[in-house]
């Protein structure tokens, strides 16, 4: 008998985890097991038995090694996924590790995005493995966001998916089955509240009021959640499906 597919979460902040990822994981079948580097947790640096990997967000930056120093582990950890093929989600600063890990460029984005954005799909989108599962929503697609980095240049093989006028980077594939993410699909309305409750001088800076996104998510949070699961649950679909490779 086949063990169900476990995808290694690596979740770097407290007030970062996987929300509704790890619905629509189980919607699939597949577990997950949560390594907490910020408390002493070691980040495995190969995939190894693990049918997928999924690496979350949080308020450091890709360069920020000396505050958070198993960022290094990570890197090397989504360099690995890259030969093994293993399905790898990285979300926010997991997405640009991905890109910094494999030769990209991340730095600091000329105008942040906090609250609800909307993004685009390029047309590249159409024939992804992932990103196709919701390409036929509508033009511009809302969805949560917080970052204050950006992907300023992707590795040298990386294609593209998803664009924003504000950021250029919003989604790109990686070898056959390595996807970054600028945005949090992931995100409920719980999880951005508690980021809302940081001292965040650049938010203030923008004019971002609590309410306002509180807004935003009681108009559109509903329709984000139902259009971005087929997103979580084609990973989902990815990871079973590379997982039975892995047990033949």
């Amino acid at each position: 008998m086949n063990k169900p597919p476990v995808v290694l979460v690596v979740q770097n902040e407290l007030d970062a985890p996987i929300g509704y990822l790890e619905e629509w994981l189980f919607e699939r079948g597949v577990g997950i097991e949560v390594i907490y580097p910020f408390k002493g947790e070691t980040v495995p640096t190969e995939p190894g038995d693990f049918a997928g990997v999924i690496v979350l967000g949080g308020s450091r930056g890709v360069h920020d090694e000396d505050q958070w120093p198993w960022l290094k582990q990570e890197k090397e950890l989504l360099r690995n996924v890259i030969k093994s093929q293993t399905p790898t989600l990285g979300v926010c600063l997991g997405g640009q590790l991905l890109a910094d890990a494999n030769g990209g460029k991340v730095g600091k984005t000329q105008k942040p995005e906090i609250g609800v954005g909307f993004v685009e799909f390029l047309p590249e989108a159409k024939n992804d493995s992932l990103l196709s599962a919701v390409v036929d929503s509508p033009v511009a697609i809302p969805v949560p966001q917080y970052h204050q980095d950006a992907i300023l240049e992707l590795p040298e093989n990386a294609k593209l998916l998803v664009t924003s006028d504000d950021c250029a980077v919003q989604a790109f594939v990686l070898g056959k089955n390595a996807w970054g993410l600028q945005f949090h699909p992931e995100t409920d309305w719980n999880i951005m509240s508690d980021w809302l409750l940081s001292e965040d001088e650049v938010r203030k800076t923008l004019g971002i009021t609590d309410d306002s996104v509180e807004n935003q998510f009681n108009e559109l949070g509903e329709g984000m959640k139902n259009t971005w699961r087929a997103l979580g649950i084609a990973f989902a679909d990815t990871v079973v499906d590379h997982a039975g490779k892995q047990q033949k």
